[in-house]
């Protein structure tokens, strides 16, 4: 039989013993910076990978973006924003990073810190094959032209605004290139990696042809926002990885031409 004194002994016992069991379990915390980065589902495959559920599930950015984040012994927060608020987001210190920019693509590159190029892109204007070639603005006079929603196009942008080509915006290029086999448009605008990537599994009901853009190929950037307080820490990671290598290394897989250094 259990005395009062005796069960107060053991319910102290308890007491004491379950509180320092508990104090000596291991505190999960997160070590290292927090990278909030903008990856949205503008920026196609073989950039960015979506699952079905609209997560981040690889793609170049993904690499390149875990890699900079275990350089720097933290972890990366990916953040989904279209296109159009990419540039808001980084100004106001909502985001830390946001990668596959360049100066001429953002309507104010000052208010960014940039790393240094990380490669090159070439501009495609994508016609169907039948039609005649496209060498020269003058040959998009008064043309359709599908664009991607959100997107800069400097070498165009002038031709846009006075109406002398027409600016037709959809959300994706398969949309777009669709369009083009349809006859809705008359050209599409992309860029090498992902029109390459795309053509690799897509079909369409007619065959298209690729010229590239009268304009020598894109540096493509990191744009850091200058209110991070990681700030100093990113741009000297995606230095380093630069020296290494690293980014040349990682678009190999997919470069329908040698990447230039």
């Amino acid at each position: 039989m259990i005395t009062k004194r005796r069960a107060l002994s053991i319910g102290c016992f308890c007491s004491v013993f379950c509180c320092s069991v508990k104090s000596t379990e291991p505190e999960v915390r997160v070590s290292g910076p927090i990278i909030r980065a903008v990856v949205s589902e503008s920026n196609t495959a073989p950039y960015a990978f979506f699952s079905v559920d609209g997560k981040l599930s690889g793609g170049i950015s993904k690499h390149l973006l875990d890699e900079v984040a275990a350089r720097m012994r933290g972890q990366v927060e990916y953040l989904d924003v279209p296109r159009a608020r990419v540039e808001p987001w980084l100004s106001r210190g909502k985001a830390d990073v946001a990668c596959f920019l360049s100066p001429e693509w953002v309507a104010d590159a000052a208010q960014f810190d940039w790393t240094g190029p990380l490669f090159y892109t070439q501009q495609l204007v994508i016609r169907r094959q039948d039609s005649p070639p496209i060498r020269s603005i003058m040959d998009l006079y008064r043309k359709r032209v599908g664009t991607n929603h959100g997107f800069r196009y400097p070498e165009l942008d002038a031709a846009f605004k006075s109406e002398q080509l027409i600016r037709d915006d959809a959300h994706s290029l398969v949309s777009n290139l669709q369009r083009l086999a349809q006859g809705r448009l008359d050209a599409v605008m992309t860029v090498d990696l992902t029109y390459s990537d795309l053509m690799k599994t897509q079909r369409f009901d007619t065959k298209f042809a690729a010229d590239p853009l009268w304009a020598e190929p894109s540096a493509v950037f990191c744009a850091i926002s200058q209110s991070s307080e990681y700030r100093m820490q990113l741009l000297q990671t995606f230095s380093r990885l630069t020296g290494e290598g690293f980014f040349v290394s990682e678009l190999k897989p997919y470069q329908p031409v040698p990447v230039k250094p």
